[in-house]
C-alpha cells in the first residue's frame, strides 16, 4: 500500500473505524455514506478501498467489535449470579440497552435486516461472525436453563431468543412511540416507556423460570 508506513495504514484503519462506528450509531447504516466516514479521517473517498473492499466490510469489523463489547458486557452481569430468574433478567437488560439508542443494531440485530444493510456481498463473513458469537452466546443461556425449574429449562435456546426478539427487542424498536404517550393521556406520566419495559423483562424471566 504505496504512501503508507505500516504504523500509519494501522491508525489510518482503526480511524476509519471509529469514524464508521460514530456515524452509523448516531445516523444509522442506510444515512452513512463512504465520504461521510473518510471526511473526519482526512483521506480521499478512493483511499478507503485501500483499507476496506466495500462499506459492507467496515460494517462487518463495526458489528463483530459491537458484538464483543456484548458478550462482555454479558459476561460481566452474568458472573457470580446463580439464582436462573436474576440471571435471566440480567440478559434481557443486556439485550434491551444493546439496541438502545443504537440505530445499526437495531436494524440489523434487532430487525434482522443483515442482508439489506450489509449487503449480500459479504453473507459468507456475516454468517461465520453471527456463527462466532453465537457459539459464545448460547452456551451463557444453556448455563442458566441448567439451574431453571420452569419452562426454560426444556426450551430449545433459540426459542428463548425468538421470544427475546419479539418482544423485549420489539419494545425497543417503538420507545419513541411509548415516550410519546407520556403525557397524552390521563394516567401515562413520565417514564412510561421504561416501566413497560421493566414489567415485561421481570414478568418474562419470572415466567420462563418459576415452575409452574
Amino acid at each position: 500500500m504505496p504512501g503508507f508506513s505500516d504504523e500509519k495504514r494501522e491508525q489510518i484503519r482503526e480511524q476509519l473505524v471509529e469514524s464508521g462506528r460514530e456515524l452509523l450509531l448516531t445516523y444509522g447504516p442506510k444515512k452513512t455514506t463512504v465520504k461521510d466516514v473518510t471526511d473526519p479521517v482526512g483521506i480521499a473517498k478512493p483511499t478507503f478501498y485501500q483499507f476496506f473492499d466495500a462499506k459492507s466490510d467496515l460494517y462487518i469489523e463495526i458489528l463483530q467489535r459491537e458484538f464483543e463489547e456484548y458478550m462482555e458486557n454479558v459476561r460481566s452481569e452474568l458472573a457470580g449470579v446463580d439464582e436462573p430468574q436474576e440471571a435471566l433478567e440480567r440478559l434481557f437488560w443486556c439485550y434491551a440497552e444493546f439496541g438502545e439508542g443504537n440505530p445499526f443494531i437495531q436494524q440489523t440485530v434487532i430487525q434482522g435486516n443483515y442482508q439489506e444493510i450489509i449487503g449480500s456481498g459479504s453473507e459468507k463473513q456475516l454468517e461465520e461472525l453471527v456463527q462466532a458469537e453465537m457459539a459464545e452466546f448460547i452456551p451463557l443461556l444453556e448455563g442458566i436453563q441448567s439451574r431453571s425449574d420452569g419452562p426454560l429449562a426444556e426450551m430449545d435456546p433459540f426459542i428463548v431468543l425468538g421470544l427475546m426478539g419479539s418482544s423485549i427487542g420489539l419494545l425497543v424498536l417503538h420507545r419513541d412511540e411509548y415516550e410519546q404517550y407520556e403525557g397524552q393521556f390521563e394516567g401515562v406520566e413520565q417514564g412510561y416507556y421504561g416501566q413497560v419495559q421493566e414489567a415485561l423483562i421481570s414478568t418474562l424471566a419470572r415466567g420462563l423460570t418459576v415452575e409452574g
